[in-house]
Formats: C-alpha cells, structure tokens, sequence
C-alpha cells in the first residue's frame, strides 16, 4: 500500500480544503474499497506503476505488467457496464478515473477523452457530482477530469506559436530580432535576464508572453474591481493545462522544464475554485520526483531564477509533496544562504503576488523544522 500511494497520488491523497469531513474518516472506508474491488485495483495499480516507471526513467512508454494490469481493468469494467445496475457505481467512476490518468501519463488523449467523457455520463445517471460517494472525495475527481477535458480542448494544441509541427523547439540567437526584445522587454526583470541569456526557446518565450498578458489582465480587473473573484475572469485552468502541454514534451530542457513548472505553479495561485489542483498536483507528484533524480547545477549565475522557482514550489504545495521536496532541494543547493524573506524579495523579480507571500508565510514553522533536520 505505500507504493500505492506514493506513485498514484490521486488514489488516496487530496488536499486538505477539498471536500468535506476529515481525510482519517475517508480513508478508513476509502482504501478497503479499493482494495477489495478487483477492477479498481487492476486499475490503481495500472497507474500507479506506470507512474514508479516514469519517476525512475522518465519513460513514458507503459511497462508490460502495468499495460497488462490496465488491459484487465478495461476487460472488467466492460463487463461491469454490461449490468444496468452497476453503471454507476462508484466503482466504475473510481476505475474510469485511473484508466484516464493512465492515458494521460502516456499522451493518448483520444482515450483520455473517452475515459473522461464516461466520469460524465455516470454523474449524469447518478443526478449529479453531489451525489457520489465518500465525503466529496469522488465529486472532487470527477470535477478535476471534467475541467481538465473542458480546458483542454479551449485550449489550441496545434497552434505553432507554441508548439511546432515538427515538433523541434526552436531557439533564438544573438542579436535577437527587434520584435522578439520587445516581447522580452515587457517581463518581469528576472524573466527578462532568463530569456535575454538564448537558454529559452521561442516557444517557452511565448507561453511566457501569455502568462505576462495574462497577469496584466488579472491586476487591471483588481484596480477595477475590489472582488477576489478571478476564475469568473482568468483563463487560470486554460493556463495551467497549457503549461502541463510543454511538460509533456521531449524536448525542453532541464532549466524549461522548472520555469514551466513554476508558472503552473503561479497560475494556481490565483484561482479561487481550485477545481484542477487535484489532477495536476498529482501529475507533479510524479515529474517532480523523477526531477529530484536530476543534477540541477546552481551557480551565482542562475541563483535568483533557482531561488524563484524553488520559492514558488515551496508556498504552492504541500510541504510532505514532490513538488515542495523539489523546492527544498533547489533552495538548498544555492551558494549563498537566504532566509524566506530575502527569497521573497528576490521572487519580486518573477511572477509573485502576495497569495504566495501568504502561504509561504503558513508554512514558515514547518519549513524550519524541515530545514534543521536537513543541517543536522
């Protein structure tokens, strides 16, 4: 069971403000269930050991035995379908739910799509995500895949502006052309000095722009408005899914790879609904701790973008999750010691807003313990 669920961590593990009752009462009834349906555990265990692959290798492509166990899973909700009486179980959403993380992990969308298109037809038969079991736990999951298909497909994945139809990220040289160093100009000073150094693509420079844009939205919609409403606003959901897009590609490098991450990280932080922290969070349980494997060079060079990232990280997610732990790790590798409020300042220079201020400043308690532990 730890395996379980430390590579699948959508099985049992969800953040604290979603759903209702406490995480003890839910997983008492929650882990038995999955342990004791046969198909939902072909299914659980599909995913989970997929994703121990993909921390280990970084491998996309599904071992044998996890493919086998997905196959099973498939073959059993199948017959499972077949009984009108047991269409809508909660089983069948938990095991539609894993088979769609699989597809996921892989890249095969189409599947996703299908997989996901059936969470909805279940909660259609059941009257509603309100009426699925164990405390909210199972209406968070289906909200997360819902909002996941919803925000995938507004969002254009064959726009070349982003991503190239040949597939190969193309990076530019110096003397920069005139139009790319006024995109440049308008980031934050610290973007400004990462893109200026040919270490990003233009693709990565672009989904920057948005990012910029967007924020720029977002602080114009504050001025006007003292409502902290911004998912009604934001494309938050379109951005982080987007930004989940240039993950999943093979060809960023290590530094893309932690930019990218620390803007999905940003774009969290302004969405009030957090309907797709559950999915994505999960999803970077399992590249982030395949990144912890890395050798991740921190120079005096590259120490402010490092301090950013690992800064962002920490405030964003659990401090017990690979992301954070990815963070720590980051933060410790700098040349020069900083306390949280030098890092802070530093982050200025990035995207930062003062939600992230805020949780960071709730986790600075732990984050001491964390860091005595690591000195002694």
């Amino acid at each position: 069971m730890p395996d379980v669920k430390q590579y699948s961590p959508t099985a049992v593990q969800r953040p604290h403000f979603v759903g209702v009752g406490q995480d003890l009462a839910l997983l008492r009834s929650y882990i038995p269930f999955i342990l004791h349906d046969r198909m939902v555990f072909s299914a659980l265990a599909a995913v989970a050991s997929f994703s121990a692959n993909i921390t280990s290798t970084g491998s996309r492509d599904a071992p044998p035995e996890s493919f086998r166990l997905y196959q099973s899973a498939v073959s059993q909700l199948r017959e499972r379908l077949s009984r009108e009486s047991e269409r809508s179980s909660d089983a069948v959403i938990v095991t539609l739910s894993n088979l769609s993380g699989f597809e996921a992990l892989s890249g095969n969308y189409d599947a996703v799509d299908m997989h996901t298109l059936g969470i909805k037809q279940v909660v259609a038969l059941r009257g509603g995500v309100d009426q699925l079991g164990f405390e909210g736990f199972l209406k968070t999951m289906s909200i997360a895949w819902l909002n996941f298909y919803a925000a995938r497909h507004s969002v254009s994945l064959v726009n070349d502006h982003f991503f190239p139809r040949d597939g190969a990220f193309t990076y530019p040289e110096h003397p920069f052309d005139p139009d790319l160093c006024d995109t440049i100009a308008k980031f934050h000073p610290g973007l400004t000095n990462v893109a200026l150094s040919g270490l990003l693509s233009h693709q990565v420079i672009n989904l920057i722009a948005h990012i910029n844009a967007w924020e720029q939205d977002i602080n114009a919609y504050l001025r006007e408005s003292d409502v902290y409403n911004l998912h009604e606003l934001s494309r938050s959901a379109r951005n982080v899914t987007l930004c989940g897009e240039f993950l999943h590609k093979s060809g960023l490098s290590l530094i893309e790879q932690l930019l990218v991450i620390a803007l999905m990280a940003f774009c969290y932080s302004t969405d009030t609904t957090r309907a797709m922290f559950y999915l994505t969070n999960a999803y970077l349980q399992i590249h982030c701790k395949f990144m912890r494997t890395l050798f991740i060079e921190v120079t005096e060079r590259n120490e402010a973008f490092i301090t950013w990232v690992g800064t962002t990280l920490v405030a964003t997610f659990d401090p017990s999750g690979q992301p954070s732990l990815l963070g720590i790790q980051l933060l410790r590798a700098r040349p020069n010691a900083r306390n949280w409020q030098a890092s802070v300042r530093l982050c200025e220079s990035y995207f930062w807003n003062d939600a992230l201020s805020l949780r960071l400043a709730s986790k600075i308690g732990h984050l001491g313990g964390v860091e005595r532990q690591g000195q002694g």
